[in-house]
């Protein structure tokens, strides 16, 4: 592995990486808020989503995806994630963030008066007139997330995950309480619409008040210059995991009810990979950049937050894997039957995911944000030609050819990571191991227990197995990895006893 280049002690403002021998319980807290911080608005999404299928069509969620797909797609282009530079760059001045804020809110204002003008045009290419009052007000999205881009880096530099929590927790309230009262008002897809503006909307007031930043006027070219190289290519990589490409092709050529299905099962794919992702992305990409200037530490700290990811991720997608046929049937009606596939097979690509987040923060922690770039780049370019290719065949045949070519590609990544790591794929993928022995065993368990209580109803079948999972999983795992675990419990603070 590379030498890592040291560290700055200090930055302007009081926003400074934690330098101290407790970083490492400062990366555990953090993970802890993160946690909480993802937990809340996964558990909101997933009570509005099914909430939502009982009232929307899949053709309802496919016409709101599309229009959603038109906006995420111009804030994936925006330099958004020159915030993400601000994280990672060793010694920051008021001017680079002045200079980021400036920015985005320029490129926001460029963007969203034109869309707003040109939104009946759009709607008529389209061919799905109601996109024409939908996308003016999805368009607020555009200025409310670029406003919101450097006090949120802020709060990240400063690893205050416990105020990045509240912000979250505050956003996701106001936005569930206003999707369902819509819903439940007979306001149909517009609730949706409504409940994403609005948390955009929060989340971004939350973010200039947590972060209690305000910006200047001391805006530089050499400002943006420095933070450039990496910010071009962390704004590349945003793009591409954003971008909703996918999305626009499925609404145009397979239209508003394949997109829906897709989505929905998109959807539990997403809301499953933010609880491990979420939790770590931000933890991990901030303290192995603090700790760019000490290679044994980044290296422990990467194995950590690695196993901690395939820890979770493993039995959380199996579990899914397994049970969602009966829970559709148990929650939804038959207009859903049809996704539990299409999930299935996102769970695939969810081990992947979990995994991957920790990659790309060591990647982009060490200054090589191009070489996530570029492998995001492959997957997305090849994801487009996957659905070109495949739609009029159905569903189910994109799904398989979508997630086996991004199985493929997964050992890219693998050979990026264990470069900077100074070790061999096989030596990196070993510390996998007892994860996925954990996990057979947790799946072993649940697939038996139609087998061995078939007299009892579809709901308590799925009750059961969730039951039966925590009960061998928690165990299993313990068992197999307690050194591991002994050494992550290390960084726990304990009290001290009294005198």
């Amino acid at each position: 592995m590379r030498s890592l280049s040291a560290i700055a002690k200090s930055d302007f403002n009081g926003y400074h990486p934690h330098l101290t021998s407790g970083r490492s319980a400062l990366a555990v807290f953090g993970v802890m808020w993160s946690s909480l911080q993802t937990l809340i608005p996964t558990i909101s999404a997933a009570a509005v989503f099914f909430v939502s299928a009982l009232f929307l069509s899949p053709a309802d969620f496919g016409l709101v995806g599309l229009a959603s797909g038109l906006v995420i797609s111009i804030i994936a282009f925006s330099p958004v994630a020159f915030g993400e530079a601000l994280v990672q760059r060793k010694v920051l001045t008021q001017n680079h963030a002045d200079t980021v804020f400036w920015l985005t809110i320029g490129f926001g204002l460029l963007c969203f008066i034109p869309l707003v003008v040109a939104a009946p045009v759009i709607a008529g290419a389209l061919g799905y007139a109601d996109i024409a009052a939908i996308l003016p007000v999805l368009a607020l999205k555009i200025p409310l997330e670029m406003a919101a881009a450097v006090p949120n880096a802020m709060i990240i530099r400063s690893m205050k995950f416990k105020l990045i929590a509240v912000r979250t927790a505050v956003a996701t309230l106001v936005s569930v309480i206003i999707c369902v009262a819509m819903l439940l008002s007979g306001y149909g897809y517009w609730a949706l619409v409504a409940s994403q503006v609005a948390a955009s909307l929060v989340s971004c007031a939350m973010a200039f008040w947590v972060s209690r930043w305000r910006p200047g006027r001391s805006v530089g070219l050499s400002a943006l210059k420095d933070i450039s190289g990496y910010g071009l290519f962390a704004s590349g990589d945003r793009m591409l995991s954003m971008i909703k490409l996918d999305h626009l092709l499925l609404g145009i050529l397979g239209g508003t009810a394949m997109l829906g299905v897709f989505m929905f099962a998109q959807r539990f794919y997403a809301m499953l990979t933010q609880l491990v992702g979420g939790a770590l992305s931000s933890v991990t990409l901030s303290l192995l950049s603090t700790l760019q200037g000490d290679q044994d530490k980044a290296v422990r700290a990467f194995g950590m937050a690695s196993f901690v990811a395939a820890a979770v991720s493993m039995p959380m997608f199996c579990i899914v894997a397994i049970t969602i046929p009966d829970l559709l049937d148990v929650l939804l009606d038959d207009r859903w039957g049809h996704a539990a596939f299409p999930v299935q097979l996102f769970c695939i690509a969810g081990v992947l995911a979990g995994v991957g987040v920790v990659q790309a923060s060591l990647i982009k922690s060490q200054g090589k944000a191009q070489w996530w770039f570029y492998y995001q780049l492959v997957q997305q370019g090849t994801s487009v030609l996957v659905i070109m290719l495949t739609y009029r065949y159905g569903l189910p045949t994109l799904m398989m050819v979508l997630v086996g070519k991004s199985v493929l590609l997964w050992p890219i990544s693998v050979i990026m990571t264990t470069r900077l790591l100074g070790c061999g794929p096989l030596d990196y993928l070993a510390g996998f191991l007892r994860p996925v022995a954990a996990t057979l065993v947790m799946a072993g368990g649940v697939l038996s227990v139609p087998y061995l209580l078939p007299e009892a109803s579809q709901t308590a079948q799925v009750v059961l197995q969730l039951l039966v999972a925590a009960l061998i999983y928690v165990p299993t795992i313990l068992l197999l990895s307690r050194q591991r675990i002994a050494e992550i419990r290390q960084y726990f603070p304990r009290k001290e006893k009294p005198i």
